[in-house]
This record gives C-alpha cells, structure tokens and sequence, in this order.
C-alpha cells in the first residue's frame, strides 16, 4: 500500500486538498495528513503547531478559530499553485474514494477524541477506510477506548532508542493494531513487531531501492511524498 504522506506534498502544498486530489491522482492506495483542535473544536489539517512555515502568516492551531485559520494561504511556499485554504478534516474525508483509505496523524493530545470521532461517523467513510496515527500513546488509547473498532497505530521515531520488549508492551498496553516508524535499516526490529500480531508501516520513503527492501521486509504500507513516482517504479 503506498501512502501520500500530506498528500503528494513533493508536487503540492502539503495537507491540502490540492495535494490530496494530486494523491489520488498518482493512483496513491491511501492519503495520510496532519491533523489538530482549533480554539473553537474544529479539526483542522495542519503539521505545526502554528502556520508560518506553510502559510507565511503566523497563527497558533490550538489559539485561533477556523474562521482565523480559513483566511490563510496554504499554498504558500508554491508559486504555481492557486490559493490553498487550511482544510477541515471533514472536507479531507470527502476527496477519499471508495476504495481508498486515510490516515488521520493526530498531532495534539487525547483531547481531540470526541471531536475525531464525531467526525468519523458523520463521514461518508467505512471505518475500514480510516487509520488513526500518532506519536502520542495516550491518544491511541483514548481512541480504541471508546471506538475499538477504528483502527489505530502508534508512531515510532528511531532516533528515540526504546527497548523492543517495552515498545510491545506499549502497543499491547494501549490496545494498537500496529506501529508506524521511520526505522529503515533494522529487519530484526520489523519481524518482532510482525512475529508479534501488529502491522508495521513504514514513513517517509522517496526512492525505489528502500521501498522495494521494506516490502520484501513485510511491511503493510509505506508513506512517500511521490507517490506517483513510487507506484510506477514498484510497479
């Protein structure tokens, strides 16, 4: 399964709909996108605590309506792109085809759970379309708490060493149904999350020769920012 991380952010301003569109456009499996609260419980597509880096206007997420953050370009660091609003998660639920999926990266903390899941359910999706990820242990487990049925994944960055065994612990411990990691190089690592009864993903990966390497690993999706140009080169 490849996974257009923020959409197909390498053509596109990243998490919007303009770089969702392009994602289904390359013929990507799924759409993965950032996601936090606003001031006012809206649900907003956005990486950053605040947007500067992609809107070039500075507003902090969790302080500001989505009236406020409505009013910015999200296209900002793209020339050749028309103006980009910040979008709702529920407007990201509408590009997703039918037989498409979406992974939702929660980048707040659990607070953020009922509002996720009222969204999910006045979506036109099938609970089987939807992932949710994040690096937070408490957000997966306030999600299954109460929508165990929803599919949820916890983030794993290498660059913090954690024993395998307290990461298996972890996952079992918030009730996960896998773990998502940045780990490129440690096929040990990956067969004892598998071995274990979890999925593994993998993110972000742009070149053929890896992708090609994590699958031959067993890994059940792989995020790129090309996903056009991946899904031609495993093809």
């Amino acid at each position: 399964m490849i996974v257009a991380h923020r959409g197909a952010s390498k053509d596109a301003p990243e998490n919007t709909l303009e770089a969702f569109r392009l994602a289904w456009l390359q013929n990507a499996d799924a759409i993965e996108g950032d996601f936090r609260l606003t001031k006012d419980g809206q649900i907003v597509c956005m990486h950053d605590e605040d947007t500067s880096r992609t809107c070039g206007e500075k507003m902090i997420v969790s302080e500001s309506t989505y009236s406020e953050l409505s009013s910015l370009d999200a296209s900002f660091q793209f020339d050749n792109i028309p103006s980009q609003s910040v979008p709702l998660l529920s407007d990201v639920f509408k590009t997703v085809p039918d037989n498409k999926g979406v992974y939702i990266e929660v980048k707040c903390g659990p607070e953020i759970v009922p509002a996720l899941i009222t969204a999910i359910i006045n979506s036109n999706l099938t609970k089987e379309q939807i992932s949710i990820i994040a690096f937070d242990a408490s957000v997966v487990k306030a999600l299954k708490s109460v929508a165990p049925d929803i599919k949820a994944n916890l983030l794993y960055d290498v660059a913090s060493p954690v024993d395998s065994n307290e990461l298996l612990d972890c996952l079992k411990d918030i009730k996960a149904d896998g773990l998502g990691s940045n780990n490129m190089n440690s096929k040990k690592l990956i067969d004892t999350i598998i071995q274990s009864g979890f999925e593994y993903h993998s993110w972000t990966v742009d070149d053929s020769k890896t992708a090609k390497k994590l699958l031959e690993w067993g890994v059940s999706s792989i995020a790129t920012n090309r996903p056009g140009y991946l899904r031609q080169q495993l093809l």
